[in-house]
């Protein structure tokens, strides 16, 4: 069987989408570009804002054109939320959700038998964590999901719906997966999830993230754990402790924002204030001063006022972030900020962001400047590049998979010029 993929979304549906790849590979099955024409298409959709919605279902029935014959597989947030919808799309004949990815080769074999495919449990009733292979980002760097699930109800998001309750992969599952990684020459891991600071809430003996950091110092031939997406409320007594005296935690701390306006902040219904995100960011600089702290940021939310975007501007200024990743706000059916009043015209959310962008390529290169001088360790990738564990990118002679010291002497753009020691 010939088996073509798409992937729509969040390094999350990325990290699933390959899983699912590599189980169709270990099945005898052949993976071919999506371009191809191949006896089944998996999509794997995203519902985070009315264009995924769009998207998804645009690459559906593009897949359906391609081959009227194969069998058009829905998997993903969008494919769990709408299942009706996307069901009722020329061609789709199997429609998955967020769960059965583990399972995806027997049930697109039954489907081609014309078996009758069994429904999986609603988000909200799951409660096993569903156990998928590490994804290969590069030759040196793999990243491991560790958790699922989402149970914060941001006023704007819809993911709480469509990955339902949290779910953690246990430390056993999660140690297996790092020394097999380790043993295959992968010197950097990134940890992920839908909630990654939730992780282990729902587990026995209640791990928590600085447990696994501790886990992953003990690995032989695992140099750096990198973390995903965090909330403030992880950065505790004992997780700084923990991460700074880790052997292989990169210090880079991705710390989701959103807005620097309390204000926005409450309507988002996110659960801190910009003075606890302050005092979250000093407490990691005042025991690992190099750390590179980075954010994603909505520009535009509903009922945001002029003033309440300079606080955001201020706020994003005064922290100093290493690198932010900016969103315009987009009205999602089916939460509570797409029922508020006052939602911003398009052009004053795209002028916005616009604006939060350039502020934040200035911020990096500024964070650049100041490691300049410095000697580091740079992971070498295959394109004359690699990354410093607080995330500069690094153009610096070596060999891919090379772990080098170099000094950094340079920028060009966002890029750190490195020479070997």
């Amino acid at each position: 069987m010939k088996a073509a993929f798409y992937t729509l979304g969040c390094k999350v549906n990325h990290y699933e989408t390959q899983a699912m790849e590599e189980l169709f590979r270990n099945a005898g099955h052949t993976v071919v570009p999506f371009e191809d024409e191949a006896d089944v298409y998996i999509v794997n959709t995203c519902t985070v804002t009315q264009i995924s919605d769009k998207k998804s279902r645009q690459i559906l029935s593009q897949a359906h054109r391609r081959n009227p014959d194969a069998l058009i597989v829905a998997v993903g947030c969008y494919a769990e939320v709408a299942k009706d919808t996307v069901s009722d799309l020329p061609g789709v004949s199997l429609v998955l959700g967020t769960e059965g990815r583990k399972d995806i080769v027997r049930l697109v074999e039954q489907a081609a038998a014309g078996c009758v495919v069994p429904n999986y449990p609603a988000p909200f009733e799951r409660h096993a964590f569903e156990e998928l292979s590490a994804q290969k980002d590069s030759r040196t760097r793999a990243t491991l999901k560790v958790q699922d699930g989402c149970v914060s109800f941001c006023s704007y998001c819809i993911i709480p719906f469509a990955r339902g309750a949290l779910r953690s992969r246990t430390l056993e599952s999660t140690k297996h997966e790092l020394i097999m990684l380790a043993e295959n020459g992968y010197r950097e891991v990134v940890l992920t999830g839908i909630q990654l600071s939730a992780y282990g809430v729902d587990l026995k003996d209640k791990p928590e993230l600085s447990d696994l950091i501790s886990l992953a110092d003990g690995i032989p031939g695992l140099e750096r754990l990198r973390l995903g997406s965090l909330e403030p409320r992880v950065i505790t007594d004992r997780f700084l402790s923990v991460a700074q005296n880790s052997r292989t935690l990169c210090r880079q701390f991705h710390l989701s924002l959103q807005s620097g306006s309390d204000t926005v902040l409450k309507r988002m219904n996110r659960r801190y204030t910009t003075a606890e995100y302050r005092h979250a960011v000093e407490r990691i600089r005042a025991v690992m001063p190099d750390a590179a702290i980075t954010t994603d940021i909505i520009a535009g939310f509903v009922g945001e006022t002029e003033e309440e975007h300079r606080e955001t501007m201020r706020f994003v200024e005064e922290i100093g972030f290493a690198r932010i990743h900016v969103f315009p706000y987009s009205r999602r059916k089916g939460t509570k900020a797409d029922a508020m009043e006052g939602h911003l015209p398009r052009a004053l959310k795209e002028a916005r962001t616009r604006e939060l962008i350039a502020l934040g390529e200035r911020l990096e290169e500024a964070f650049i400047d100041e490691q300049l001088g410095k000697t580091v360790d740079v992971i070498m990738e295959d394109d004359g590049t690699g990354y410093t564990g607080n995330y500069i990118r690094v153009r610096c002679d070596g060999a891919c998979g090379e772990t080098i010291r170099v000094k950094l002497t340079a920028r060009e753009g966002t890029t750190a010029i490195g020479i070997k020691e």
